[in-house]
């Protein structure tokens, strides 16, 4: 083909026509543009369909990672709320309630006492954080919402953690020297475990001011997690669609 050209080119000249030449000349290099303006298209078009491959991948990733998570928020959220219940009937019993029967006691205070655990399942979106690609994600509103739920779980861990202060100085420290933990721990796993309970150290317990205030600290800050957690799974379950809805799109 560009033999062809050549030997067109060449007998325009030798036969003095310039004006064709140049004529066939411009038309040539017009075709050539055309041909790599084509070849880009193509190029373009597969990087594209490969980006958006790659996206599709990373979206379906993040997805399963909002599921799992989805499940443990569940989880959390039931034991924090019942966490909140039995701060509160303990705080109830330091505000003069009867107590019914010392495993009541025993039970509640282990069940506040008792330190439940949640991590952020986001793996696949850590990653593309660390390698600065967040930008794959072309659905803004989806982006969004991720970047939301990892600034909501910063928020959350900072009041867990310094809810985890709160215990070790109004609960963990002080309970530690009055009653027996391994009594708290066989009654909260079977309620009608046949053992026998100190009511001495329930007395004295409820004497003391410490433990009366951490438990109102902690009903306060399981309440508190327990909404931060909610409104992080209704962002998570917002989230779960957008991406379904982009992946079927």
């Amino acid at each position: 083909m560009i033999k062809l050209f050549r030997n067109i080119r060449q007998r325009m000249l030798s036969e003095n026509k310039f004006s064709k030449y140049l004529l066939y000349a411009i038309g040539e290099i017009v075709l050539v543009v055309i041909g790599i303006l084509i070849a880009l298209s193509i190029n373009n078009w597969n990087e594209n369909q490969q980006s958006k491959q790659q996206e599709l991948v990373t979206l379906e990733n993040i997805m399963q990672d909002l599921k799992d998570d989805e499940i443990g928020l569940n989880t959390i959220i039931e034991r924090r709320t019942s966490k909140a219940v039995s701060a509160e009937i303990m705080e109830s019993y330091y505000n003069g309630v009867t107590i019914n029967t010392l495993s009541d006691y025993y039970y509640h205070w282990t069940n506040v006492l008792y330190w439940d655990y949640h991590s952020h399942r986001n793996i696949a979106f850590k990653e593309l954080i660390n390698s600065g690609n967040v930008s794959i994600i072309k659905n803004l509103k989806i982006r969004k919402s991720l970047l939301n739920i990892n600034t909501a779980y910063e928020d959350f861990f900072a009041v867990r953690d310094h809810m985890y202060d709160d215990y070790i100085l109004y609960l963990y420290t002080p309970y530690s020297g009055i009653i027996d933990y391994e009594d708290g721990i066989k009654v909260w796993l079977n309620r009608n475990v046949p053992i026998e309970l100190s009511e001495t150290d329930v007395a004295v317990a409820l004497k003391n001011k410490t433990i009366k205030n951490g438990f109102t600290l902690a009903s306060f800050n399981n309440n508190d997690l327990k909404e931060k957690l909610m409104e992080i799974l209704n962002t998570v379950e917002l989230t779960i669609v957008l991406i379904n809805e982009e992946i079927k799109h």
